[in-house]
Formats: C-alpha cells, structure tokens, sequence
C-alpha cells in the first residue's frame, strides 16, 4: 500500500510494509520514502518526516553532488570499462570471425588478456554486447558467491534475476526471490557481496532496521565502508 505526501515542498513516497516504526530511504535518483507501519497515522508520519527535514536535505544535496555527471563511455580502442572494480581498456579487433571463448561459443566481446577485445564491426553493437557480457558475468558471481552466504546468514534464495534495476543495485522479492543490477559486476568483489548480503538480510529482516543491520554486519563486518563506497562511485559503475 503506497501514498504520497508533500512536507516543506518535498515529496514523499509512503511505503507501508509489517514493521513496527518509521524510516527513511534516500534513493540515488532523489526519490525520498517513507516506511511506515501499516497503520500508522497520517498526521505522525507528517511530524516524522518535518523532524527530519535538514538530514533530508543534507542527503538530497550529497545525492546531488555525487550523480551530477552520469558516466558516459564510448566504444573506441582506449576507453576503460570496470569489471570488478578495475578498469580493462578496449581494443577493437578487425577480424570478420569475432572470437571464440573457452566454452568454444562465438562472442564478439570478450576480456583476455588485461584488455575487453570488441569485434570491430560489431562496435555500433557495442552497449548491447558490454550488458550481455556484464549481465553473464553477475549471474557466474551469484552462482557461486549465493550459496556461502545463504548458509552464513541462514536463508535459502529460491531464484534469482538479472536486471537492469535502473538506481537500484539489487531488490528481494516477496517470495524470496532476488534481483540484481547487471551493473553489480563492475563494483569492486567486496562490494558486490555487500549488495548480495543485503538483500539476503531483507529475506529475514524486510525494513532497515537494527536486526536488519545487525545480520548484514554478522556477515559483512565493515559494510558502512562499502555503502559509503556506493553512495559516492556508484555513478561511475555505468557505461
């Protein structure tokens, strides 16, 4: 159940969900919400929220600074393209075959080498074929990485997609089933397995509340330095 209030010429998107006390959720897009208890009065959410008016402000701004120029990368031979937290420079190769990878399928893209090797007549082609490739390699790291924290915080994950989520990096569905960003992948592997563990943690805990962070820090210990880490390079994980 959702509703929108305006306090002090800002818009508020409530969200009411099974929790007992009120939060507040900046998102990167400059989208504030409210989560609320189901019953929880008009009038006290209104007071809540006016409580909070300067932090609000303050995150807007920061959110402002951080996402006021989107990543733009071009496919030309030079350019950086993260994966995992690094950058590999793009080559474009001229070959009419394109490449053959280790499962011997035929690929226009691949990283070999130190270097993403692009197909030089598949370079229109170019975001299409870096999101498929990002796209396999964040269900490759899920695979793998699900399991040791599934059994680390004591929830079993049904099945998984992945997506472009838009300023979300992951959402945990209803039924326990989660979703991620194809842009995951190119955020640094311990960053990664935070966004992974907080959705985990979502499956127990739906708010960010205390227990909520009290089972991401059992798994992820220094997970404040990994937020902080996307609130402010979270913009350049794009292409």
């Amino acid at each position: 159940m959702t509703d929108k209030i305006i306090v002090h010429d800002i818009e508020y998107l409530i969200k009411r969900t099974e929790r007992s006390s009120l939060g507040i959720t900046v998102e990167r897009d400059g989208k504030v919400t409210i989560n609320a208890p189901l019953r929880a009065d008009l009038k006290a959410i209104e007071r809540f929220v006016s409580s909070k008016t300067i932090w609000i402000r303050q995150k807007l701004a920061y959110k402002s600074r951080t996402n006021r120029e989107r990543v733009r990368r071009d496919f030309v031979s030079g350019q950086g393209f993260l994966y995992l937290g690094k950058s590999y420079r793009l080559r474009l190769i001229s070959n009419g075959t394109g490449f053959v990878d280790q499962k011997g399928v035929s690929t226009s893209l691949r990283l070999h080498n130190g270097y993403f090797e692009l197909s030089e007549r598949e370079k229109e082609k170019g975001k299409a074929l870096f999101i498929k490739w990002y796209r396999k390699q964040t269900e490759d790291q899920l695979r793998v990485r699900i399991p040791r924290y599934g059994h680390r915080i004591g929830v079993s994950v049904k099945d998984f997609r992945v997506l472009d989520l838009g300023n979300r990096w992951a959402s945990c569905g209803k039924r326990g089933a989660l979703n991620f960003s194809w842009r995951t992948v190119m955020a640094p592997i311990q960053v990664f397995d935070y966004i992974l563990a907080h959705e985990m943690a979502h499956m127990i805990e739906r708010g960010h509340t205390e227990n909520f962070w009290r089972i991401v820090s059992r798994v992820i210990s220094d997970y404040e330095d990994h937020k902080t880490w996307l609130q402010v390079h979270g913009v350049e994980l794009n292409i």
